[in-house]
């Protein structure tokens, strides 16, 4: 929590204010777990709002300082779904202290996601038997708005989507504060896509030949006119070229060949805390150390 609130700068005061307008667009459970989160801390509740909020937040101020790479593709044994998170920390806080949450008693069953201490929301998870979802950073000229922040929105969906259609549905047409791509992969042949989200916007990329890859720029949707270049926008194409080429060239077949292809030169960043590898259909997940 101390590294969240350091990375983004806030000032107290400040805090104290995002987490009071945080709360109305929160769900009451989850508001009392990081309720139970900062008990535990000893701290003031504000400090678990704002590392929960991070995303969003980061987003808004440090946007270059969030990337992602993913992919995935059918396979006779199921959907493998692979993700790189990139996400700046000082001495690397985040590769360091990584955390495997699993969740029971769910509305629509169990569920495992890939945070750290004190995140209760979700930015890569997987519910048994019914789909795996990933977040990827991507910028547009639209402006924020007030909505219930993505991580708990992933949250919700892997607590309460019984299918990947419901989660598909739900991920494309609820309000969200900022852009996102999210990759969205589920236990039947087709049901594989991605969903390109602006706070206003939404379309659906759906798989070609059983595969999808994303970075972190549109495809389908517009930005809504030209981008200043950052960090993130210089190496996405880049990393996109490059993984599909890979996947193109030689199919994985394991999750160890999805970590592989994931350690690639061309597509790790010096920034990279997280490289990951869900199946929905078992549940089951993979980490690199």
């Amino acid at each position: 929590m101390a590294t969240y609130s350091k990375d983004l700068g806030l000032q107290p005061h400040l805090s104290d204010m995002l987490a009071s307008a945080a709360e109305g667009f929160v769900r009451p459970d989850h508001w009392h777990e990081m309720k139970a989160v900062a008990q535990a801390l000893n701290v003031p509740m504000s400090v678990v709002v704002v590392g929960n909020l991070y995303y969003d937040l980061a987003k808004i101020t440090l946007s270059q300082l969030v990337g992602c790479t993913a992919f995935a593709f059918e396979t006779g044994k199921g959907t493998l779904h692979a993700r790189n998170l990139d996400w700046w920390s000082d001495n690397a806080a985040l590769a360091r202290y990584t955390t495997v949450n699993r969740f029971v008693g769910g509305p629509a069953g169990e569920f495992t996601t890939i945070g750290w201490p004190g995140f209760i929301g979700a930015l890569s998870g997987v519910a048994v038997g019914r789909f795996a979802v990933t977040l990827n950073a991507v910028l547009s000229l639209e402006p924020p708005q007030l909505a219930a922040p993505e991580v708990f929105l992933l949250r919700t969906v892997l607590e309460e989507a019984p299918s990947f259609n419901a989660a598909l549905k739900i991920l494309s047409d609820a309000p969200i504060p900022c852009d996102c791509l999210l990759l969205l992969s589920g236990t039947r042949p087709g049901e594989l896509a991605l969903i390109e989200r602006t706070p206003t916007r939404h379309a659906v990329r759906w798989a070609v030949d059983g595969f999808v890859a994303v970075t972190n720029g549109y495809r389908q949707l517009t930005t809504g006119g030209s981008m200043a270049p950052s960090a993130l926008l210089s190496t996405s194409c880049a990393r996109l070229d490059r993984i599909e080429a890979l996947v193109q060239r030689s199919r994985p077949l394991t999750p160890q060949d999805c970590l592989a292809y994931l350690s690639d030169s061309e597509v790790q960043m010096q920034m990279t805390v997280q490289q990951m590898v869900f199946c929905a259909s078992t549940g089951e997940h993979w980490l690199k150390p």
